[in-house]
């Protein structure tokens, strides 16, 4: 049986020799064992850092994985119950800001508030000073019973005198009134039957215009309007049917802007004024006013939906507008109204042409022949 260890003292002297051998080469070429011996340590280093790895820290990682949740609702409970911390203590100081303290703004405005009341008020001493000094003013100012007496009189005597002139403005002034108004009427008479001289209609309807008027007529009615104008400056109000003339004259005197604000005064002082509503419809039109022509035009229909003429203005104003279905709502109304209007069977004929309306158009233009036979 071999002796273990028979040969350890030989193996030291070699391990000895080995080692004086080593220390001999140099640190860039060691011995191979010593590189086996340093391996060795390296990968049993290693496998006991996998050890440790899959024997300790894994365990403990996964345990956390496994607890996530339940320490999310940890923070998340740690979280709110700071939350509810921060604002039950804002609440306390808000709580105490309001009952225990007042906004300074309040208390600024308060104090505003008692230095101007106290800039009414005047000191005692100064109260007392500016009386000394009444009193001295008074003394100093008095005068005696037959001075104070004198300038009395005086004083009735000068608003004696002033009455009397007072009186006579006054009786001048209602005799110049009541000559104003005198001329006044003469003058709304006048234009009148100046304006119907010049053959002037009251209505400004294409077929109805005086297209040859004399210029010397126009030019005695302007005069007129003028006068009548030169009136009403001095706030004296003149009849409905005046500013109708007026807005006549103006129209005729191609002055459109006054011709309107003199026929809207019409329609203002006299709401049954249907021509001033004709005339105001196509002056609107004329001056690319549309919607204010057909509101004006529709408000004259709701006082007297019967009046041919507006229906027959309304439609115009519609056929210029290129609102074909419109105007030929409005032509029929005038043929419900008068159904023998020549002109409106044939206007209407043409307006269904262009809509397309063929059969329409037939019979429109056939009860215009008849018509127009008929009268022959």
């Amino acid at each position: 049986m071999e002796v273990p260890f028979k040969n350890l003292l030989n193996r030291l002297v070699k391990l000895k020799e080995t080692a004086s051998s080593v220390q001999s080469k140099t640190f860039i070429k060691p011995d191979k064992k010593f590189l086996i011996i340093l391996g060795i340590i390296f990968v049993v280093s290693a496998i006991a850092l996998v050890c440790y790895w899959f024997l300790i820290e894994k365990p403990y990682y996964n345990e956390v994985l496994s607890n996530k949740d339940e320490l999310i609702k940890e923070l998340k409970f740690t979280r709110d119950k700071l939350k509810k911390i921060h604002e039950n203590a804002v609440a306390s100081y808000e709580e105490k800001i309001t009952n225990e303290y007042i906004s300074k703004s309040v208390y600024d405005e308060k104090v505003r508030d008692y230095d101007q009341k106290l800039n009414n008020y005047i000191s005692k001493d100064e109260h007392e000073k500016q009386l000394k000094e009444l009193e001295q003013r008074l003394t100093e100012g008095s005068m005696s019973k037959e001075t104070f007496e004198q300038k009395v009189a005086t004083l009735e005597q000068n608003i004696s005198i002033l009455q009397d002139k007072n009186l006579s403005q006054k009786t001048m002034l209602e005799e110049f009134t009541k000559f104003i108004m005198a001329e006044k009427e003469s003058l709304e008479s006048l234009i009148t039957l100046e304006r119907k001289k010049a053959l002037i209609p009251s209505l400004i309807l294409p077929e109805t215009l005086n297209k040859t008027l004399n210029p010397e007529a126009l030019k005695k009615l302007v005069v007129i309007k003028d006068k009548l104008e030169h009136i009403e400056e001095m706030n004296i109000a003149l009849k409905p049917d005046t500013y109708f003339e007026m807005g006549l004259i103006s129209y005729y005197s191609k002055q459109n802007e006054e011709a309107i604000e003199q026929w809207e005064n019409t329609v203002s002082l006299s709401k049954n004024n249907l021509k001033a509503y004709i005339c105001l419809g196509i002056v609107y039109n004329e001056e690319d006013m549309y919607d204010n022509a057909v509101k004006v035009l529709k408000h004259a229909l709701e006082i007297n939906p019967k009046y041919a003429t507006l229906h027959i203005t309304l439609a115009r104003i519609y056929e210029q507008n290129s609102m074909l279905d419109d105007a030929i709502y409005e032509y029929s109304k005038v043929l419900e109204i008068n159904p023998e209007t020549i002109e409106v069977h044939n206007t209407l004929g043409t307006l269904y042409e262009k809509s397309g309306r063929k059969e329409e158009a037939k019979k429109s233009f056939a009860q215009y022949e008849k018509l127009k036979k008929g009268n022959k």
